[in-house]
């Protein structure tokens, strides 16, 4: 047989050291950049972001803008649907606040995961303030809505 998987070829150490040298090694700094994102200081990626993001979940278009994270500004298309818009952007508040944590890590850059946790913390607080102070301002529109039917005679 001609076939050259049983005629092996021997190679002396002068052509083994003529293609070694021949050999350019290079390093793509993006892409080494790219994949060293998940890394802080020399830590791996930290397996303890998967906690829910309350400031994720809560204040999901502007917490999204200011983490870099554009994909939960897609949440204003969906509650601007009529009727099933509420639905949908609850829904979409859940998982943004579910995957929140994940994304702020890969798409911040941090001194440890001490600083990111603090951080998300204090979005979380902030959503929770938010949050109570549209409720009372609904309420307080409710009462004024009733006293103006009150006076009207409607009620």
């Amino acid at each position: 047989m001609s076939d050259e998987r049983h005629n092996p070829h021997i190679r002396s150490a002068n052509d083994s050291r003529e293609r070694a040298a021949s050999l350019q090694f290079s390093y793509d700094t993006e892409r080494l950049k790219k994949e060293n994102r998940y890394r802080v200081k020399g830590q791996a990626f930290p397996k303890n972001t998967n906690s829910f993001n309350w400031g994720a979940c809560l204040l999901t278009p502007i917490w999204g803008y200011f983490n870099k994270t554009y994909i939960a500004c897609f949440w204003i298309v969906l509650a601007i649907i009529p009727f099933i818009g509420i639905i949908l952007s609850s829904i979409f508040s859940l998982y943004c606040g579910i995957k929140g944590n994940d994304w702020a890590w890969e798409n911040n850059e941090w001194d440890n995961i001490e600083q990111m946790h603090y951080v998300q913390r204090k979005w979380g607080i902030a959503g929770l303030i938010v949050n109570i102070i549209l409720v009372f301002l609904m309420f307080g529109g409710l009462v004024n809505q009733v006293n103006t039917l009150q006076r009207s005679g409607l009620i």
